[in-house]
C-alpha cells in the first residue's frame, strides 16, 4: 500500500473553502475534506486538531475573502480623495461595497453560521468578530477624521464606540436586504453633521 501525498494545511483549507462556497457549511466534514484532498483522516487532523477548528478558519477565510473583495479600507488616511475623507461617504461606500461582495457568497452561510455545533458557532463568532474590529477600526478613524462632525457629537459620542454601533447597524442591514442602510444614515445625518 502506498503512502498518501503529503499536502500543506493551506491546501486543506483551500479545499473546505471551496467546499463550503459551492455545498454550504454544512457539508464540512473531516471525512469529505481528506477524500477531496486525497490523503488519510488524520492528515487533517494534523493540522486541524478537530472540526470546530476547520469550520472556524473556513469562516475567518469568508470574512477576509469578502471584505478584502470589497475593498474596505482600514484607515481613512489611505482614502485618496476629500470626500473620501466623510464617514457618510465611506460608511455609504462600505455598505454597498460589502453588500455586494457578501453577495457572490452564498447567502445561506450568515444563516448556516447560526446552525453549527455550539464549539464551532462561538469559535466562528470570535473569527468573524475579528475581522469586524477591523472594519469598526475604518469607521471610527473616518469619525475622528471627518471635520464637519459638529463639536456637539464629538463630544455625545466617543468614536470608538460609534464606530462599533455603526457596524452592528450597517451590518443588520445588509443582512435584512437594506444595503443602502437608508434609516441608518438618515440618524447619522441629523445626530453628528
Amino acid at each position: 500500500m502506498g503512502s498518501k501525498p503529503a499536502i500543506s494545511r493551506e491546501t486543506i483549507l483551500s479545499v473546505a473553502y471551496e467546499r463550503a462556497q459551492k455545498d454550504g457549511m454544512a457539508s464540512l466534514g473531516i471525512r469529505t475534506i481528506a477524500n477531496e484532498c486525497g490523503v488519510a483522516i488524520g492528515t487533517i487532523y494534523n493540522y486541524f486538531p478537530d472540526k470546530a477548528s476547520l469550520v472556524t478558519e473556513v469562516v475567518a477565510r469568508f470574512w477576509r475573502a469578502a471584505i478584502e473583495e470589497a475593498g474596505v479600507l482600514s484607515n481613512a488616511e489611505e482614502s485618496s480623495d476629500g470626500a473620501e475623507k466623510s464617514l457618510l461617504a465611506y460608511c455609504r461606500r462600505l455598505a454597498e461595497e460589502l453588500s455586494e461582495s457578501l453577495g457572490h457568497f452564498q447567502a445561506s452561510w450568515l444563516r448556516e453560521i447560526s446552525t453549527l455545533d455550539a464549539r464551532s458557532l462561538e469559535r466562528s463568532r470570535a473569527a468573524e468578530e475579528e475581522c469586524f474590529r477591523g472594519i469598526c477600526a475604518g469607521i471610527a478613524s473616518h469619525i475622528k477624521s471627518d471635520a464637519a462632525i459638529t463639536p456637539a457629537a464629538r463630544e455625545r459620542f466617543d468614536a470608538d464606540h460609534l464606530a462599533e454601533f455603526i457596524w452592528k447597524a450597517m451590518f443588520g442591514s445588509i443582512k435584512a436586504g437594506d444595503p443602502a442602510c437608508t434609516t441608518l444614515f438618515g440618524l447619522m445625518e441629523m445626530a453628528l453633521y
